[in-house]
């Protein structure tokens, strides 16, 4: 049952980040390169503030319908007919999500690391693997293990690849027009609409304002690394080699040689990836049974996991014959999908969030007004938000005024980086500071029953 699952803040901070960020290292940074070419580290700033509104819109339902999912929700405010269309529609999504990650992960494992094994086979031993998780909660201890290492191997990739990299190769900066950067953000929109995947497992999130700031800080924390990957791929290779590759951060990390003895780096790299990839994928296929399960009235996925294995895997091989179609798919249509789903569904479920809220906002949970808590929280959500605003601003003033001078490019870079290192270190002491005064009080509750 999924209120009997303990996820920690922490956890559900890294679980964002697996979810939003691994999936995108496969093929799509080829797409947003093809776009936007060397602006297209550029692409993640206004899907960022996405995402955080869908965190917002979650975690307002959690506020309003404690103990119930988004399926669940939408049965409930919907009705049955109603309701049951649009988890329909939200049940195919989930499946359309899962479909792409594990042909894509079967095409990559296949280029990678084993050319002569069937694409099937690893299908469907993937599709096994997939089976064998019964929790969120299993899959938030093992991402807790893969993911901080594999964010910390992303950091040191400038270091390794300090004698490949080559500003020169990536200016002029700003050079591209403004649609092709409005074009590469509305690209990255769709991946960053996964996170409503989280919406399948709102009765684990009991206390929703630290939960929020925990989602916020994996949504930072996926912006800053893409945005620093994006650089340092096209400091490495320029936007004309890394815009043609299928996999280009696979070639990336082929470009690291430590001595002699350490020339195969991408293995290491592989086996840090491939775990937080696969988190990733059982969240979705979580979901599609939670949303499976409700139409049955029931949370329980053991009656449902060997038919719902099955349709991923006759699914997963019927679809997508190359690569290149997947890639298509991913970087060009799959943004139309999800928006066309989610902005309808999110704005309804807004409106409707921001009315029960007004009726029963006494109710709600967290940190009080007035507080020295409540006060630091505020200035850290200000300070992080104004980060996230101040990069779009950073933008819009470089490309002002790229014409007059074509070194404004550097400085933007350099603005953009330190603001969301500020965006990413504001947001992780704004989940601090909640749950250190949640802490405290459960502490001085505990304490006082004690006494008496």
């Amino acid at each position: 049952m999924l209120q009997k699952q303990v996820v920690s803040h922490r956890q559900v901070a890294w679980l964002v980040g697996s979810v939003l960020l691994t999936g995108s290292m496969i093929t799509f940074y080829q797409s947003l390169v093809q776009v936007a070419k060397m602006d297209a580290w550029f692409s993640q700033l206004l899907p960022m503030i996405y995402a955080i509104f869908i965190c917002y819109v979650l975690m307002e339902l959690v506020h309003i319908y404690p103990g119930k999912n988004i399926f669940e929700i939408m049965f409930l405010i919907c009705g049955k007919w109603f309701g049951g269309f649009i988890n329909l529609i939200l049940v195919l999504y989930i499946l359309t999500i899962l479909t792409v990650d594990v042909k894509g992960l079967s095409f990559f494992i296949q280029a990678s690391l084993l050319p002569q094994t069937p694409l099937e086979i690893i299908l469907l031993v993937f599709v096994l693997l997939l089976m064998s998780y019964r929790t969120l909660e299993v899959a938030a201890r093992v991402n807790e293990i893969y993911f901080p290492t594999h964010i910390i191997v992303n950091f040191l990739l400038f270091l390794f690849l300090a004698n490949e990299f080559s500003p020169e190769r990536f200016e002029p900066m700003l050079s591209s027009g403004v649609k092709q950067i409005l074009i590469s953000n509305y690209m990255s929109m769709g991946v960053y609409g996964d996170i409503i995947l989280f919406g399948a497992f709102l009765p684990v999130f009991i206390q929703p304002q630290l939960f929020f700031a925990a989602f916020k800080h994996g949504v930072i924390i996926v912006g800053f690394m893409s945005s620093l990957i994006l650089l340092v791929l096209l400091g490495v290779m320029g936007y004309t080699i890394a815009s043609r590759l299928n996999y280009p951060v696979l070639s990336l990390v082929q470009q690291i040689h430590v001595t002699d003895f350490l020339d195969r780096v991408e293995i290491f790299m592989l086996s840090l990836w491939f775990p937080a990839f696969t988190i990733k994928v059982i969240i979705a296929y979580l979901a599609l049974l939670t949303g499976i399960g409700t139409f049955g009235g029931e949370r329980q996925h053991k009656p449902y996991n060997p038919p719902v294995g099955f349709l991923l895997v006759v699914t997963s091989l019927l679809s997508f014959q190359h690569v290149e179609e997947m890639e298509v798919f991913v970087g060009y249509a799959y943004s139309t999908m999800v928006l066309i789903i989610q902005v309808p569904l999110l704005l309804f479920l807004f409106f409707r969030s921001r009315i029960q809220g007004s009726k029963r906002a006494h109710e709600k949970t967290g940190i009080p007004p007035d507080n020295r808590y409540s006060r630091f929280y505020r200035a850290m959500s200000w300070t992080s938000n104004l980060s996230i605003v101040g990069c779009l601003i950073a933008v819009s003033i470089g490309k002002w005024f790229f014409e007059m001078d074509k070194s404004v490019g550097q400085i933007v870079v350099i603005v953009i980086i330190c603001l969301l290192f500020i965006a990413m270190v504001a947001s992780y002491c704004q989940m601090q500071v909640v749950n250190h005064y949640l802490h405290r009080t459960r502490t001085t509750i505990a304490s006082t029953g004690n006494k008496h």
